[in-house]
């Protein structure tokens, strides 16, 4: 069952994380045998452009950068599968997951240290769904999302092998771009280098995804439509007690970890399932 985590629950969960001697375990049922809420309302964060915290989050951001990149670091193969099968597990699980007919997943690098979305791009097309996968454009933040119809339709680019769709289909025609479709976007499955329990996401620089969401957001303002649920994918060394941010970075609506999902605005709280009847 997908559960929420209070922003207490959080923090402590965190803290042990930080102790040399705590191991993983502990942490995972400290945070089971927590009370199951939604972050406060304090803790919502405006969809769209996040208040900037910091006086220097340029700085504050490289700092960050490098201290969860050094934790990535200390990750073995084996309790990055383990982790990455729990938070594929909660995806599934979730009504926003299953009710979403149009969806964005990110391929994960490996190189990279990214959640694996092997599963939930499997699932996905088993479904019937319309997924939609990142293709780097040029070096101006600029990215598309195309059509993914089969495994085989991707390929390794350099340096880092991440896997992109090929711009056309096997018969020729080009790819369906998710932003030439007539058609709302429900949902976007998305990577991040470190996140907070306020739904701050810091990437690894490039901008690709706060320029992209800008323009998802204001495609689907200007055709009367719901935004997408901005769903992020972190593994526990990703998770940090405050993330900087500028006014152009967006935050995300829901965070799913190994032991739950923090809902991080009222639209990821309203897109959790039930908490079980006692």
């Amino acid at each position: 069952m997908l559960t929420s985590f209070a922003c207490r629950s959080f923090r402590l969960h965190l803290l042990l994380l930080q102790h040399k001697g705590s191991s993983l375990a502990a942490a995972a049922a400290a945070a089971a045998t927590a009370p199951p809420r939604v972050c406060s309302p304090s803790c919502f964060t405006t969809r769209g452009h996040a208040a900037a915290a910091m006086s220097e989050p340029v700085v504050e951001k490289r700092l960050v950068r490098d201290r969860v990149k050094a934790a990535l670091r200390q990750l073995s193969p084996e309790q990055m599968a383990e982790e990455s099968r729990l938070i594929t597990g909660h995806v599934l699980a979730s009504a926003a997951f299953r009710d979403s007919p149009h969806a964005i997943v990110y391929v994960h690098c490996a190189k990279l240290r990214e959640v694996d979305t092997t599963a939930v791009l499997e699932a996905g097309m088993a479904a019937g769904k319309r997924l939609y996968v990142p293709r780097v454009q040029d070096k101006d933040a600029n990215m598309h999302f195309l059509h993914l119809d089969a495994w085989d339709a991707l390929h390794e680019v350099p340096p880092f092998g991440i896997r992109e769709p090929r711009p056309t289909y096997a018969s020729g025609r080009e790819r369906e771009d998710v932003l030439l479709v007539d058609e709302p976007l429900d949902l976007i499955v998305m990577p991040g280098l470190a996140f907070d329990c306020a739904g701050r996401r810091l990437g690894r620089g490039g901008g690709y995804y706060d320029k992209f969401l800008h323009a998802v957001n204001e495609r689907a303002a200007a055709r009367g439509w719901a935004p997408p649920l901005l769903l992020a994918l972190s593994y526990r060394a990703q998770l940090v007690e405050n993330v900087p941010v500028e006014p152009h970075d967006v935050s995300v609506d829901a965070i799913v970890t190994p032991d739950g999902v923090v809902a991080c605005t009222p639209a990821g709280a309203a897109a959790l399932p039930p908490p079980p009847l006692s």
